[in-house]
């Protein structure tokens, strides 16, 4: 008999690293946070946080929106 193989913790982590929302999600973050601490760019800080927080923020939408069609599609 086959044995199951999917474990609790692992496979929906693997399954989240999959997620190109998580991923722009994730990108968004990381990028924000190098901004934040660059003493250079102290001037604009606050302008450009927002504006990445914003195109990564319509990206993942983008990308939920599409996915939800796809869904409503293959009905």
């Amino acid at each position: 008999m086959l044995k199951d193989t999917r474990t609790p913790l692992i496979d929906p982590l693997l399954a989240l690293l999959r997620s190109r929302k998580f991923l722009v999600a994730l990108g968004t973050i990381v990028v924000d946070v190098i901004v934040a601490y660059m003493p250079v760019l102290e001037p604009v800080r606050g302008e450009l946080l927002a504006v990445l927080t914003t195109v990564g923020s319509v990206l993942v939408a983008a990308i939920a929106f599409e996915d939800g069609k796809a869904k409503e599609k293959a009905r």
